[in-house]
């Protein structure tokens, strides 16, 4: 777009373990993380504080080039250096990346292989993911990063293990929805020493699901046998 100024989208990637995350800015991915808070499941009846101020702005959420050039506003008024941002990201996440994917792989008891995974940065504070593509968002405006990105990548491997055998079950996706987003609980008793203090709190819709799930799990300390015991909750 020739009335956006160019910002940065080179971004290198690196290895830890099986999982290669690149940390990239694309003005373009502003709009499309728009739209995956526009279809959350967890708050439908909330719009997100940027989709609000843009309507109050008069613009349609369906007008991309305007809703660009807004986001494209925003980053500019934060006075951002795009290129230092990111490699604060890369270098912050580093620190804890190994570790981290060698919990998640322990307590899903899985060799798994997330192949290649895109993390965008955005201006806005509500960050999507798509599981299919690969790729999750990150806040410019969060003091912990790395919170958002095991919370991503926690629902990569959940989706990944779980979303199917939900529905040969004869759940629903929003129950697995449920379930993905309640099973957060365990960054905060398995991964809170790598998250810097930072609480992950969950949504008020799975907050019942999410306290049965917690108090199961000192006795269980298996992500499979939780999984079970949830399906089976949410079939009742």
């Amino acid at each position: 777009m020739s009335n956006h100024r160019s910002r940065d989208k080179i971004a290198p990637f690196y290895l830890v373990n099986n999982m290669k995350i690149t940390f990239k800015y694309d003005l373009e991915k502003e709009y499309t993380n728009l739209w995956c808070g526009l279809g959350s499941l967890n708050r439908p009846d909330e719009l997100p504080k940027l989709a609000q101020e843009i309507v109050d702005l008069g613009i349609e959420l369906h007008d991309k080039e305007k809703i660009m050039k807004f986001f494209n506003d925003k980053m500019e008024a934060k006075n951002i250096d795009i290129k230092q941002k990111l490699r604060e990201l890369k270098s912050g996440w580093l620190s804890i990346a190994g570790e981290a994917e060698n919990r998640l792989k322990k307590l899903f008891n899985t060799d798994i292989d997330l192949g290649d995974v895109t993390a965008y940065l955005t201006v806005s504070r509500r960050c999507g993911y798509n599981p299919k593509e690969r790729l999750f968002f990150v806040s410019v405006n969060r003091d912990e990063p790395n919170s958002t990105i095991i919370h991503e990548i926690l629902h990569f491997y959940t989706h990944n293990l779980y979303e199917q055998k939900f529905l040969d079950a004869g759940l629903s996706y929003e129950d697995f929805n449920d379930y993905k987003e309640a099973l957060t609980f365990i960054l905060n008793t398995d991964f809170h020493d790598l998250l810097g203090g930072e609480i992950d709190k969950g949504y008020e819709k799975q907050k019942d699901l999410r306290i049965w799930l917690e108090n199961k799990w000192p006795s269980c300390k298996n992500i499979g046998e939780l999984t079970k015991m949830a399906m089976e909750k949410l079939s009742h």
